[in-house]
């Protein structure tokens, strides 16, 4: 009995402790324009005072710094690759080379959510991006890889808005999935 209950114990600690690495915003980290001075439009690798964190990454856009976790922040990010991987050591994802989205609407949704909002909010036009906020302002908004859909409430772009992975090809004639 006490083995069962040490399991259950176990058992519930780690599903709590899932939920708060997936299903929470991830800390802020200091985030001057500096980082992206004499850099190119694109994403970078996050070093600022000579310390790294593997998770983060720069986006610079016209030398402006926009520092983005990697979600979950298990995931590392690779310069070589543009995205976040399980190790930034990793194959690509994808092999198509990334250009800086440039013109595409972007709802102001932030202001909405109060003076001290930092998030994401899901775009309610385009279910192929999403709409960062920093302290309730709408920053910008940020296209999802090719394919992928943003779900709000995992703060992640997925596969059909609900899967982490690819899911498998379905039966067309099966109706339950």
């Amino acid at each position: 009995m006490k083995v069962f209950i040490l399991l259950a114990i176990i058992a519930a600690s780690h599903a709590l402790e899932v939920t708060k690495v997936t299903g929470t915003t991830p800390p802020a980290v200091p985030c001057p324009d500096s980082l992206c001075k004499g850099k190119a439009d694109g994403n970078f690798e996050y070093y600022y005072y000579g310390q790294y964190r593997r998770n983060y990454f720069v986006q610079c856009s016209n030398g402006l710094a926009y520092c983005q976790p990697c979600f979950p922040l298990s995931l590392e990010f690779s310069q070589t690759c543009n995205q976040c991987l399980y190790s930034k050591h990793d194959k690509c994802v994808t092999t198509e080379a990334w250009e800086p989205a440039t013109t595409f609407e972007c709802p102001d949704k932030c202001p909405h959510r109060g003076p001290h909002f930092n998030g994401n909010i899901a775009d309610p036009n385009n279910p192929h991006q999403y709409v960062a906020c920093w302290h309730g302002a709408t920053v910008g908004c940020i296209a999802c890889p090719k394919g992928l859909l943003f779900n709000e409430k995992w703060n992640a772009c997925l596969f059909d808005g609900k899967y982490k992975t690819e899911p498998e090809q379905r039966n067309p004639y099966n109706r339950f999935y």
